[in-house]
């Protein structure tokens, strides 16, 4: 058997070792100037593809909650026969499908009613065996530097390679045991030196008490199949995850592994790949992953669309999951055998389309509006930002004066309101955003604004906005900006 002749690399977070706002300045620039790619797409089109319907997803969470029923009854029936695996391994096929749904809730986008998004990501959460506190907070990061080696903490193939692991998680066998412990850890609130780089204090606590509910659940139900001596309980809650896990892994690993590390472009490090009709539902278009990390604020029903709009710009999709495996296996077994920074070079469409600062892309308005000689000279704070027809309802704007970056709103009818333009997450700018509800959705990591307060409503966000007063005067929107 050929041995990994390499020393595992260093992936852990710690040398980062801040804040996901970091208060250094120089630390501040860099975030805010960092470049990712994005693509060409008009701020209508854009629009239409990021709006929230509770319909598809109540028919989509409703049929599989029903395929979970008749498939764990089938389970039952067939308890203590040979039946029993065909029937747990669909049942836990299914289960473990969760997964999906853990992360398209996380994300806040399958539903517009927000308490549905709620409930179904920490049901999910605790069927996949992920706490849903910290894997909130921990897969922000990971779309703000998506396998950016040291920052990233869901990096799942790490360099070299190690094939045994990757063959075991088929089952879970390597990554849910540790993951497990985390949560048992963490219900007696000893999170590791890991975790305190990318969730805050603030959360800690809730992410204490959603693990104690988890174990609470666990030993409840092992008590109760030791009281009937059978382990039948156990099959429907925790060990699932375990024997039904396969399509997860299958489908998981064609999203990153094998592709560049460190890279500011998502054609790079990200797959897209076609895929069978059960698996697309089981998946949640997850399979759409290029265009899922590209723009995370359009729902996963979306994005066959979303792939439509930009597959010019992106390199070629894989056709099947053998397409991709074929290509990804001799690479796998080269970074763990020949050369760890061996990766796949996903070649770019030409020509290659501009590169825009992250927290300007997919505006609609070319960048900031900065403020003309004319806006400068008004008496006063008072500066105009734009026209009223430059401003539909219930959308954003950006706007630059001074050096500063700025968000203007406008709500239903002629309601203006104005905020800082940076989340205070981590510094992305707000005008590449969706107004909902009166909110201001962060297009990085979903997190929300009251539009109208600057008060930070949903997480991953948890520090306000400082807002300014806005209006209109004539056929112009102004903003006060104090000196």
């Amino acid at each position: 058997m050929l041995l990994n002749k390499f020393a595992k690399r260093d992936y852990s977070l710690v040398s980062t070792g801040r804040s996901a706002v970091a208060l250094d300045d120089e630390l501040i620039e860099e975030k805010v100037e960092g470049t990712w790619w994005s693509p060409d797409i008009s701020r209508q089109e854009l629009k239409a593809l990021m709006k929230r319907s509770d319909g598809p997803a109540l028919m989509h969470f409703g049929l599989w909650i029903l395929l979970l029923i008749i498939s764990g009854y089938l389970a039952v029936l067939s308890w203590g026969t040979w039946w029993a695996i065909p029937a747990f391994f669909i049942f836990g096929t299914i289960y473990s499908s969760s997964d999906a749904r853990w992360h398209e809730c996380g994300h806040g986008t399958p539903f517009k009613t927000r308490w549905l998004n709620e409930f179904f990501y920490h049901l999910s959460s605790f069927m996949t065996l992920r706490e849903a506190y910290l894997w909130r907070w921990s897969h922000a990061r990971h779309h703000t530097d998506t396998i950016i080696v040291m920052q990233d903490p869901e990096i799942q193939v790490m360099r070299p390679a190690d094939l045994l692991k990757i063959l075991l998680d088929f089952f879970d066998l390597r990554s849910g045991p540790p993951e497990v412990m985390r949560i048992i850890r963490h219900a007696l609130g000893r999170p590791d030196v890991n975790v305190r780089t990318f969730v805050p204090e603030s959360v800690r606590q809730k992410m204490y008490w959603s693990s104690r509910v988890y174990v609470a659940i666990f030993i409840a139900f092992g008590i109760w199949s030791y009281a009937i001596g059978s382990f039948l309980p156990m099959m429907f809650i925790g060990l699932p995850r375990f024997y039904g896990g396969w399509l997860h892994q299958l489908l998981g690993l064609t999203q990153h592994a094998g592709l560049a590390e460190n890279t500011r472009d998502h054609r790079k490090n990200t797959r897209t790949v076609y895929i069978n009709p059960v698996f697309r539902y089981l998946y949640m278009n997850m399979n759409y992953h290029l265009e899922h990390h590209v723009i995370p604020m359009v729902p996963y029903h979306a994005l066959p669309k979303l792939h439509k709009a930009i597959v010019a710009q992106t390199p070629v999709p894989y056709t099947s999951l053998w397409q991709v495996y074929k290509e990804m296996i001799p690479a796998l077994i080269k970074q763990a055998y020949e050369d760890p920074d061996y990766h796949i070079d996903r070649p770019l469409p030409a020509p290659a389309v501009t590169e825009l600062p992250v927290q300007e892309r997919v505006n609609g308005k070319n960048g900031y509006q900065p403020a003309t000689e004319k806006a400068q000279a008004i008496a006063g704070n008072w500066v105009e930002v734009c026209t009223v027809d430059d401003l539909d309802e219930e959308d954003v704007i950006g706007f630059e004066h001074n050096g500063k970056k700025y968000a203007v709103y406008r709500l239903l009818g002629d309601n203006y309101y104005a905020s800082d333009g940076l989340c205070t997450h981590e510094k992305v700018a707000l005008a590449g955003g969706l107004v909902l509800d009166g909110c201001i959705e962060c297009p990085m990591h979903n997190g929300r604004f009251d539009v109208t307060t600057g008060k930070a409503v949903k997480p991953p966000v948890h520090e306000d906005l400082r807002t300014y007063p806005a209006e209109r005067r004539g056929d112009k929107v102004f903003i006060n900006i104090p000196d």
